[in-house]
């Protein structure tokens, strides 16, 4: 039994994985080896860049960074603060700010990535916009699954300008919560300006007769990062999401999602780069008095 969880527009949408058909994929050559970028800059954290080469999608092995490249970050209007980052000595086409130097970026200023590889010009422009507080975060069963799981639910006042976008990272033992399968977005479509008492951003599903499979465990301490995120970012996260779902009966055929990046050759370049503003959320220790409400 296997669930996974999702959130849009402040709605939940649990997907299982029944009446699936098994999809024959045709892989050709012609999107190997282009350029693939994952950058990100928030408000309370350095900036990184991964520059890669993008692989089939049956390929199982690591993708292969592009070292020697040129890259910078500059906030706008120009002349804006400007920062080079070097390439990291452990890991290839990583690039990050010179140890000892940091580079935050302010909510509602606009940055731009540019990164110089082989004489070709990547670029990139993201607003990073505020994000409302977070109030707290508490854990406690979940009546999506009868009380039989653990839920995250956060509570908070949305900005009361509509158009607003968010992301949700969980972080258990200081450790993110990363696959896409516990990815949480929305949109304030539905909920502008209201003060949000108990969304649910995760729960914990998994077989009860599996106790081994839980990711929320007693001792366990719990904090959630809310991040702004562009329309462009939340569309983008969307797709990605709706690829995980492919081979189910109306999933999407399996494509390339549109990026935000574009070459000055006018090659197809992969990836995104982000803007956040983050609000962190209180720790949770789940201790026995949070444990004893889940029913058997």
């Amino acid at each position: 039994m296997k669930f996974k969880n999702y959130i849009f527009l402040f709605a939940i949408a649990i997907f299982g994985s029944s009446c699936e058909d098994i999809i024959e994929v045709k892989l050709s050559d012609e999107n190997l080896n282009l350029y693939a970028v994952e950058a990100r800059i928030t408000s309370d954290s350095n900036p990184f860049v991964f520059l890669y080469k993008s692989q089939l999608v049956n390929t199982d092995t690591e993708f292969a960074g592009i070292s020697g490249a040129t890259v910078v970050i500059s906030g706008n209007p120009k002349p804006g603060k400007t920062i080079t980052l070097q390439e990291s000595a452990e890991i290839k086409g990583l690039y990050l700010p010179k140890p000892g130097h940091y580079y935050v970026g302010e909510p509602g200023n606009e940055y731009t990535l540019t990164i110089t590889v082989n004489g070709i010009k990547i670029t990139s422009t993201e607003l990073l916009a505020p994000v409302e507080p977070i109030d707290s975060i508490q854990v406690r069963a979940s009546n999506r699954g009868s009380y039989r799981f653990l839920g995250i639910f956060t509570y908070g006042k949305e900005a009361p300008k509509l158009g607003n976008y968010y992301k949700w990272d969980v972080y258990i033992n200081k450790k993110l919560l990363y696959p896409s399968d516990y990815m949480a977005i929305a949109s304030d479509e539905f909920v502008n300006g209201n003060y949000i008492p108990g969304l649910e951003i995760f729960t914990d599903f998994h077989d009860p007769n599996k106790p081994e499979d839980r990711i929320l465990n007693l001792g366990d301490t719990i904090h959630v990062r809310q991040n702004s995120i562009s329309k462009f970012a939340y569309n983008f996260y969307y797709q990605m999401i709706n690829q995980g779902q492919t081979g189910g009966m109306f999933s999407v055929p399996p494509a390339n999602i549109k990026s935000n990046l574009t070459a000055s050759d006018e090659s197809v370049v992969l990836g995104m780069f982000t803007a956040h503003d983050v609000s962190r959320s209180n720790t949770i220790i789940i201790d026995e008095s949070i444990e004893k409400q889940l029913k058997k």
